[in-house]
């Protein structure tokens, strides 16, 4: 293993012995491997939403070109947004 020297703010350095003293985790070292592979996570949830998003924007503009789009319309889209709302209630 190699051994990295971090700087962290005053907040920051209490949290992870917080969780150290807390009994969360047997070390600062634990603590941020927890934290990395955490991170690692979400870097890779960000790069499919990404990705997603992008297809979409790739469809929607096919969708144009092909003469498939609608005016945009405010009202419509909001109404629409309170629908799918309300379903997840």
């Amino acid at each position: 293993m190699e051994r990295l020297t971090i700087t962290l703010t005053p907040d920051l350095v209490a949290r992870v012995k917080s969780a150290v003293d807390g009994g969360n985790y047997g070390s600062v070292s634990e603590v941020m491997r927890q934290a990395l592979r955490d991170w690692e996570l979400a870097e890779t949830r960000r790069n499919a939403e990404l990705q997603a998003l992008r297809a979409d924007v790739e469809a929607g503009i096919e969708q144009a070109r092909a003469g498939k789009a609608r005016p945009f319309n405010a009202a419509r889209i909001v109404k629409a947004g309170q629908r799918l709302a309300s379903k997840k209630r």
